[in-house]
């Protein structure tokens, strides 16, 4: 009876950024394509802007969808997400289903998703016809509060620093793994040439870890994030942590980069320990402060300041994706 029920109400909405990679070409084929998938059983909504995301995801609620899939990139899902939770909070999320739609693509793959977006929905539709039960993946979102804006933002991944100009250079330059290949060459270059401008300038802020204040003033960056694994699927994490308890937090100073700069490549398969002196944290924490910050991405959609300001990292809510190699299964 409930595979009846999905098959025959839209109880899949689908929101799809025309702007994506993916989807910049052929926007008009691609949404005829997933509807043909689908038939009766999904709606289709193009967003052009973050702005359109809460109408959307007011309608998409109204209607009772189960399946929320989003085709676009990371910092689209990040959008959603964040509009989602701010409309109807914590326990009214569907399971997410990524669809691939970006340059990166870091959450899908994340949980196993390798294929194209289109061959994605037809295995799902596969699934939903014989009325099987999901394969889900949890994981826990980000809460992220900045002080410069009105609400909180909900992601996967939050990274500033080295990480956040090496990002912002990727997006500028076209994005691809040419570029990717060629910016990572040059941070190499420049690290062995011991640079201090430029990608690899000093973050001057206050961190507090756990309500603990670090010692040092500057670092060179920070990540934390609820994946397990990072972009381009570097294995860089040093612990397990507990899905809306817990997130991973990454923290490197000037020092230990310099020191122990032969030990990167191994730390991108194998997430390297937490150093003695405090300059290389690599743990899971359940809170984190940074002060006089002037920009970071959250999964792929970029903040600038001009004026600093305070972040402060909560565990957010958990999340159930799409995922071929599901933890567990659930009924819709």
């Amino acid at each position: 009876m409930v595979g009846f029920k999905v098959f025959c109400m839209k109880s899949i909405g689908i929101i799809l950024n025309p702007s994506a990679r993916i989807n910049r070409k052929k926007t008009a084929d691609i949404i005829e394509e997933l509807k043909d998938i689908f038939g009766g059983s999904a709606i289709v909504c193009p967003t052009s802007d973050r702005t359109e995301i809460p109408g959307v995801i007011k309608d998409f609620h109204k209607k009772g969808i189960k399946l929320l899939l989003i085709s676009g990139g990371d910092g689209t899902i990040c959008n959603v997400l964040t509009s989602y939770i701010g409309l109807f909070g914590q326990d009214q999320l569907p399971i997410i289903v990524p669809l691939m739609g970006g340059t990166i693509n870091m959450i899908g793959a994340d949980v196993g998703l390798r294929k194209n977006q289109l061959s994605v929905c037809r295995k799902l539709n596969e699934i939903i016809n014989n009325k099987e039960k999901i394969p889900i993946t949890e994981r826990g979102l980000l809460e992220v509060n900045d002080k410069n804006l009105s609400q909180s933002n909900y992601g996967f991944t939050w990274i500033d620093g080295l990480l956040y100009r090496f990002m912002l250079d990727y997006y500028t330059k076209g994005a691809g793994v040419q570029v990717a290949s060629m910016l990572a060459i040059r941070t190499i270059l420049m690290s062995l040439a011991n640079s201090e401008s430029g990608i690899f300038k000093q973050m001057d802020s206050s961190v507090r870890i756990d309500n603990r204040e670090l010692p040092n003033k500057k670092h060179i960056f920070i990540i934390s994030s609820c994946l397990k694994r990072f972009v381009f699927g570097f294995n860089i994490f040093n612990d397990q942590p507990k899905p809306g308890i817990s997130f991973n937090t990454i923290y490197m100073r000037e020092p230990y980069l310099k020191k122990s700069r032969h030990k990167i490549p191994l730390g991108l398969y194998k997430g390297l320990k937490s150093d003695d002196s405090g300059d290389f944290i690599n743990q899971a924490v359940k809170n984190l402060r940074i002060e006089r910050n002037k920009g970071y991405i959250i999964d792929g959609e970029i903040y600038e300041h001009d004026q600093e300001t305070e972040i402060i990292i909560n565990p957010g809510p958990k999340v159930n994706i799409y995922s071929p190699r599901g933890e567990k299964e659930l009924s819709i």
